[in-house]
């Protein structure tokens, strides 16, 4: 079985995510590790932009011929390390004719295996806009705690750095302080880029990332 990876949004992220897939492998000998096409497609439009009515221009396209390249290449499944982009995951997972993992529903679902009922979700402009992971949440009865405008300001920001490759000097400690006083009891790092940043702080993370990287083993497994 070959997973197909949807990336390049950012890369560092993508580039983590195929850290916490192969740390996640108990294997005895290299051929053990599952093979693995990386598609890392950063010239794909800026979703947040599209989303939040700063961009004309869809990324939809560009994700459904990387998509379509994929399974052309011949993978098993398709993974797509980036919260943003599931905006338009109904669209494109139909597209293609082999398993898409949803990212959004696999962290929902972890977290309410996790028995949390009110998280923090930290995430990039776009994601929080379209209420999207809010609303998936939601159908499992998860409350969503997110960022005043200020501290999504700084949110924001922290996240455009890593994608141009900078590192932002604030640890993840400083945003999770002010959603665990408003009642989360957890923190979902909503955003690929933000499980890059130092955690600092007592708080409970989710990363989705890594999320989706145990969802795609386990599903390997199980066929």
């Amino acid at each position: 079985m070959t997973l197909g990876v949807l990336g390049g949004m950012g890369v560092q992220a993508t580039a983590r995510f195929y850290e916490l897939l192969t740390a996640m492998q108990n294997v005895k000998l290299e051929q053990e590790y599952l093979d693995v096409l990386i598609y890392s497609k950063s010239s794909i439009p800026d979703r947040t932009a599209f989303i939040t009515g700063e961009s004309q221009v869809s990324p939809l396209d560009a994700l459904i011929s990387a998509a379509v390249t994929l399974e052309n290449a011949g993978v098993s499944l398709i993974a797509m390390p980036c919260v943003t982009a599931h905006f338009f995951y109904n669209e494109l997972a139909p597209v293609v004719g082999v398993p898409f993992l949803d990212m959004l529903e696999e962290t929902a679902r972890y977290v309410q295996e996790s028995g949390y009922t009110k998280i923090g979700l930290l995430a990039t402009d776009g994601t929080l806009s379209c209420g999207l992971f809010p609303a998936v949440l939601e159908k499992k009865g998860i409350q969503t705690i997110t960022p005043t405008e200020a501290l999504q300001g700084r949110v924001g920001d922290a996240i455009r750095m890593i994608k141009r490759g900078d590192m932002p000097p604030e640890p993840l400690s400083l945003y999770a302080e002010d959603l665990y006083t408003r009642g989360a009891e957890a923190i979902v790092l909503g955003c690929t880029e933000l499980g890059l940043l130092p955690r600092g702080g007592e708080y409970v993370y989710i990363e989705a990332l890594e999320v989706l990287a145990g969802a795609c083993l386990a599903y390997v497994h199980a066929n």
